[in-house]
């Protein structure tokens, strides 16, 4: 006899965002898309001449995208990293004056392991 208490199954989206946020966070604690070695600059300009960061949002289409985290790169650039809806994760640099993309890397939603799901048999309590 299972013990094990029954929970009802995940909603997808939340399952989604859920796994959008470990990429994420396992992403902002290691190597990125990028290779360490390489660095990127996109400008010398000082900050007062920079889009903010709602303009550089907007400029990424950010609202398209299921989670958005923001950073400006040590090559002073506005650097996103994002989930799309079907777990595809984008890294990108945006110049911070012209909003110009100088790079963008997608990386493929990891493909789902289908789980088996055993089915308890027996009396239940």
């Amino acid at each position: 006899m299972n013990n094990a208490p029954d929970f009802p199954p995940m909603p997808t989206h939340l399952a989604v965002a859920v796994g959008g946020v470990a990429l994420l966070a396992a992403l902002s604690g290691m190597a990125h898309a990028s290779p360490p070695a390489e660095k990127i600059m996109c400008t010398e300009a000082p900050r007062s001449q920079w889009m903010s960061e709602q303009q550089a949002r907007m400029m990424f289409k950010a609202s398209s995208y299921a989670l958005v985290r923001f950073k400006v790169s040590k090559g002073n650039c506005h650097e996103f990293y994002a989930v799309a809806a079907n777990g595809d994760v984008v890294e990108a640099y945006l110049h911070p004056v012209t909003g110009a993309v100088v790079r963008e890397t997608r990386l493929p939603a990891p493909q789902a392991t289908s789980s088996v799901s055993s089915s308890t048999t027996g009396v239940r309590p």
